[in-house]
């Protein structure tokens, strides 16, 4: 089994100055990092991951220990130059690997970048997110569809760069004819749900057609992040060179249906719509100043986008259009990633407390001598 058709792209998105993103696409070998860090940092230390996966061998005799033995190269090298290199110092980056061998397709994971494969038109996400929103999906704490919108979804708790070692996920999955696998940064699955990607993977004709519309649906809800997508299919034919591409697909189609048709709204009556406007300007402002009492006593403990511990004042939504229930109120030296599952569990839990309690939980963390 071989890969038999591939296409990768990447866009800087809408919102951000410069691509942090960088990847690799050179058949039996994907690679997909997102970068982290001030200034150009991010970008260096996601060109570090590939460039260390490029450098290497592409037929390696174990592609399990070759995948992982290559992560863990990266984030010495990227530790490495942090340490003396002051303009990177603390940067890291994420990374999602692919390698195909004739039997097995082995995957590598350090971050919250995704890998899925859509088989007889399932998708399937295959790796899981080294992040504190994925934490708390596993637990039960929050629901996917709440994840996509939580305030903290951008917070990593495992990255490359960040420590002289790193925790390395490997999956090794049986190869299947006509499988599509996915590796992607999350400045796709930010912006796109797994139901709108998988709509568009088997809508579309051709991988380069599903890749150029999942970056242009990621653009369409926003284009908050880069967005890198690397896509490939595995078949019984002779593996696609890596110097090829897909045949240019002559026309893309005139339309994607990619969200349901709304039901269309039942004609009202001047009158009864009158009553249903007065009833709800009147509902509204007896919601808006009883929650403006609440949002102002409520707080909780969270974590800012650079991934410290922070006390918050409001509640952890985000509305639709990027309107924020929260604002951070005092933001601690404590990182994220310093603590352990156990204590990122107790500490994130969402319990909307006063203003002394959270501030009380963040002190307890911060006289522990661990994190330090």
């Amino acid at each position: 089994m071989n890969v038999v058709d591939y296409w990768a792209e990447s866009h800087t998105g809408l919102v951000r100055r410069a691509n942090e993103d960088a990847l690799l696409a050179t058949p039996p070998l994907f690679v997909v990092a997102d970068g982290m860090g001030g200034a150009r940092a991010g970008e260096t230390a996601a060109r570090i991951a590939v460039e260390t996966f490029a450098d290497t061998t592409s037929d390696p005799d174990s592609p399990d220990s070759f995948v992982r033995a290559t992560i863990e190269l990266a984030n010495r090298r990227i530790f490495e130059r942090g340490a003396t290199d002051i303009a990177t110092a603390g940067m890291g980056t994420t990374v999602t690997v692919a390698f195909v061998a004739e039997d097995r397709v082995v995957l590598g994971h350090v971050g919250d970048s995704r890998a899925y494969r859509l088989r007889d038109g399932v998708l399937e996400q295959v790796t899981e997110d080294h992040s504190l929103v994925g934490e708390l999906v596993r637990r039960g704490a929050i629901t996917p569809r709440e994840a996509e919108v939580h305030p903290q979804r951008s917070v990593i708790t495992r990255a490359l760069g960040t420590e002289q070692s790193v925790d390395v996920d490997t999956i090794v999955a049986e190869t299947v004819a006509d499988d599509v696998y996915l590796l992607c940064s999350d400045g796709l699955t930010g912006m796109v749900g797994d139901a709108q990607i998988g709509r568009i993977l088997r809508a579309v004709p051709s991988l380069e057609v599903a890749a150029r519309e999942l970056v242009r649906a990621a653009n369409a809800a926003g284009g908050e992040d880069n967005i890198s997508v690397v896509l490939f299919r595995l078949g019984g034919g002779e593996r696609a060179p890596a110097a090829a591409r897909p045949a240019m697909v002559a026309a893309p189609p005139r339309r994607l249906i990619l969200v349901d048709a709304a039901e269309p709204e039942r004609r009202r009556s001047p009158l009864r719509r009158a009553v249903t406007v007065v009833a709800a300007l009147a509902g509204a402002v007896a919601l808006v100043l009883a929650g403006s009492a609440y949002l102002g006593w409520a707080h909780f403990v969270g974590a800012t986008s650079q991934g410290q511990v922070a006390v918050y004042q409001g509640l952890p939504i985000d509305l639709v259009g990027g309107v924020r229930l929260y604002r951070a109120e005092r933001v601690s030296p404590i990182p994220v990633r310093a603590l352990t599952a156990a204590e990122r569990a107790r500490l994130f839990d969402h319990a909307i407390l006063s203003a002394g309690d959270a501030s009380a939980r963040v002190r307890r963390l911060a006289a522990s001598a661990y994190w330090r």
